[in-house]
């Protein structure tokens, strides 16, 4: 067997649907490859701890390994015990910060506003701002729990962002500096590891790192599982083979036949020749890159996500008036169209609910429509929950508005806890997974008077209720962990997974058929 390498951006307790499949995947492959490995790219101030926290809850096995771009430059060790630091500063009044969500306070030296300081709930120190006379933030230092500086960002006093990102060794000298071209966008990085190195892009920068620390494994097949990572996998150099996985549609908005191909996924179908394999998860996304890009068919393979194993249908216990969501709250997911159609079930069935699960950046924009819309005793937005199979078990449907996705795993979780799924009929996932009027529906997007009234024959009539959530269970076969794992094991044994026949990409880019 192989040894599975997962280039990620990084890895969090609370985990979106992209992070939840590849842990999925690497907690199979560590049963059955020499080793499993992550290497995560993305700074994250608390990294060492985030990842104790995964291998403590279960949602990482501890014999997968996991390294980090900056741990690995940095010399960065975990901290057990955390170094408690004093709020009170000689010289300086503090006022506490009260909008703060950790204990945050403002400095004052003689009149003047100096320091921000926030420290972790441990007591340790988390941040320091400095300020200038005019209240201007100049540079911000970061610590570790043991007050370790780790990090200094240099400010552009015209937007109050980043320019400059300096990392700092356990010596006290800096090992990477990072300048951003943009607010949020890294760009020319320099290694000082002997003799220093500069990169044009920060994607370069991880990849030679990844060419020296992949070194240390037996035959590596790198993963691109983010269209984040694609860059920096494709640049890294050695003789190793190489899968890109898609977990998403590669179509723009509109996100019909004829939209153009995503910016994002411009690298990904340009590189394609250097990929060993491509995963896909559907057949109707494979047959759409084939047709898009004369893509070799050998090269791609569908495996789809597993269902979970089934639960005994629970209609009974359900409230017949209740639907669900589990969703991120960001504007691809177009959990507003959900909302909206909601407003027409209301009015037919007053005492119907809509409780939607998830986090995200619009939340407050959610908020302000269910307030607009008048549904505040209708519709709730929940937060995340550690317990989908318990929410799924609790509505009469599960509700899918997203403008696309890569397979829609929410579909499967809600089936195989024996609740019907109602879903737009987007790309991709939704057709190949709901059976339309035998175990859900499927609604032309953005038709929310249809979805309203999907939605109310299912609430309001119990024998098409009981009939959709008995043969919604039937997902945990159609969609089985034995075929999931079969597959993807498949792909890691000593046998090369390289295609053939390669085709050449036109100028750079293999554009669509007109």
């Amino acid at each position: 067997m192989k040894t599975p390498v997962f280039v990620f951006n990084s890895l969090n307790v609370k985990r979106g649907g992209l992070t939840k499949a590849v842990l999925k995947r690497a907690n199979l492959l560590v049963n059955y490859c020499p080793e499993v490995v992550f290497f995560t790219l993305a700074y994250q101030q608390d990294h060492l701890n985030i990842i104790e926290k995964l291998y403590e809850s279960g949602q990482m096995d501890r014999r997968i390994k996991v390294r980090n771009f900056y741990t690995d430059m940095l010399g960065v060790e975990h901290v057990k015990e955390p170094t408690v630091m004093p709020v009170e500063l000689e010289g300086y009044s503090h006022i506490l910060d009260k909008k703060s969500n950790l204990p945050a306070y403002r400095y004052y030296n003689n009149g003047l506003y100096e320091q921000y300081r926030r420290f972790q709930e441990d007591g340790s120190l988390k941040l320091i701002d400095y300020m200038d006379e005019s209240r201007t933030r100049q540079r911000r230092e970061e610590y570790l729990r043991n007050n370790r500086l780790i990090r200094v960002s240099h400010m552009d006093i015209t937007n109050n962002k980043a320019k400059l990102h300096r990392y700092y060794h356990t010596d006290g000298t800096c090992k990477i500096a990072v300048w951003l071209d943009e607010p949020d966008v890294e760009g020319r990085t320099i290694l000082f590891d002997g003799e220093a190195k500069e990169f044009a892009k920060i994607d370069h920068a991880y990849a030679y790192w990844i060419e020296k620390a992949v070194a240390a494994y037996e035959s590596p097949v790198l993963l691109s599982d983010s269209r984040k990572t694609d860059e920096t996998v494709l640049q890294v150099k050695g003789d190793f083979e190489k899968i890109g996985v898609a977990h998403s549609s590669h179509i723009a908005a509109p996100y019909k036949d004829d939209s153009d191909t995503k910016a994002t996924w411009h690298t990904f179908f340009d590189g394609m020749d250097d990929f060993s394999k491509v995963v896909v998860l559907t057949e109707h996304q494979k047959k759409d890159v084939i047709s898009r890009y004369h893509i070799d068919s050998e090269r791609l393979q569908v495996i789809p996500h597993a269902a979970p194993e089934n639960v005994q249908a629970s209609y009974e216990n359900a409230d017949p008036h209740l639907a669900v969501a589990l969703s991120r709250y960001s504007e691809e997911k177009a959990v507003d169209e959900g909302i909206r159609a909601f407003r027409h079930v209301v009015d037919k069935l007053p005492d119907a609910r809509y409780l939607i699960y998830g986090f995200g950046p619009m939340e407050s924009q959610l908020k302000k429509l269910i307030n607009e819309l008048g549904l505040q005793d209708n519709v709730k937005l929940m937060g995340f929950t550690d317990n989908p199979s318990a929410v799924y078990q609790s509505a009469a449907c599960s509700i899918l508005t997203s403008n696309y996705e890569g397979f829609g795993m929410v579909l499967t979780e809600s089936m195989a806890a024996g609740t019907p799924a109602i879903s737009y009929d987007i790309k991709y996932g939704p057709r190949e997974i709901i059976r339309d009027g035998v175990d859900g529906f499927i609604v032309e997007p953005g038709n929310q008077k249809l979805l309203a009234e999907k939605i109310l024959s299912i609430m309001e009539d119990q024998q098409l209720r009981q009939s959709m959530a008995e043969r919604a269970v039937e997902i945990s076969d159609r969609y089985s962990e034995e075929k999931y794992n079969q597959s993807w094991i498949a792909l890691f044994k000593n046998q090369s997974v390289q295609a053939n026949n390669k085709k050449k990409s036109l100028f750079g880019f293999m554009r669509k058929d007109n």
